[in-house]
């Protein structure tokens, strides 16, 4: 009797664990999914932010221990944003969800799905979100400084750190009013985002908000020391030449 039970109930789900871990199925919990847009700053208030995330296969809300992760413009991870406490209610290729701030809320009138710290890097920096694992494991199991570590990252404006096969080459635009949206997916952020507006956040009850810009849409390039030693000299030498211009003329009206 013992023997029939375990034969009837333990084997069918010691085949099906393997078939997923055979297959790569066992990592579709909540990897299958990408961030798709971004806002660091809107209408002057630089602590109205969010990132939103976008599934792309049914089953993505195995969310709790996952990690949003801040670094800065040269690429060193800064801290923890944010360990996402909770799962989410709705799965579903194409559907959204959103770790935003107190002002995003405001500004947006909608509400986020986890509310967040304003403390992503505003002009120019990496963000990170995700996990290893099959289900993201307890935070201090794993290397938060590490983004491959994570399921992925946008890397922005002045951003001039090292690429990762995440975000290939950053993009220099800036999500400062307004938002980065992704428009392609070839993990190479200066192609696969762009200026959006309006902004449209959409959190994972389908609530959708319309943020119209209120920036332009300019990139930001970041200056090499070598460059800016350069403007550095060339400055000078102009300084130079013309005091040597001013003395001469001084000389003459004399």
């Amino acid at each position: 009797m013992r023997t029939a039970l375990i034969r009837r109930f333990l084997f069918p789900g010691l085949v099906a664990a393997a078939l997923l871990a055979g297959t790569g199925s066992a990592r579709a919990l909540f990897h299958l999914a990408v961030i798709d847009e971004i806002m660091t700053s809107y209408a002057g208030d630089n602590t109205a932010q969010f990132v939103e995330i976008r599934m792309n296969a049914g089953a993505q809300t195995i969310t709790t221990n996952s990690v949003l992760a801040a670094f800065d413009a040269s690429g060193n991870y800064i801290a923890d944003v944010f360990v996402v406490p909770g799962n989410l209610a709705n799965g579903g290729a194409g559907l959204r969800w959103i770790m935003g701030t107190a002002s995003f809320q405001t500004a947006s009138g909608i509400a986020a799905d986890f509310l967040i710290p304003a403390s992503l890097p505003v002009s120019g920096g990496m963000v990170c979100w995700g996990a290893p694992g099959i289900i993201p494991p307890a935070p201090g199991a794993w290397d938060h400084t590490l983004p491959t570590n994570y399921v992925d990252c946008v890397a922005y404006g002045s951003y001039s750190g090292p690429t990762n096969p995440l975000i290939g080459n950053a993009t220099g635009l800036t999500p400062v009013g307004h938002s980065l949206a992704r428009v392609s997916s070839t993990n190479d952020n200066a192609t696969d985002f762009s200026c959006a507006d309006p902004a449209t956040p959409t959190n994972n009850s389908a609530t959708s908000a319309s943020l119209s810009a209120t920036a332009s849409c300019t990139p930001s390039v970041p200056i090499s020391p070598a460059f800016g030693l350069i403007l550095l000299t060339i400055a000078i030498g102009f300084g130079g030449a013309l005091m040597l211009v001013l003395a001469h003329h001084r000389r003459e009206s004399a």
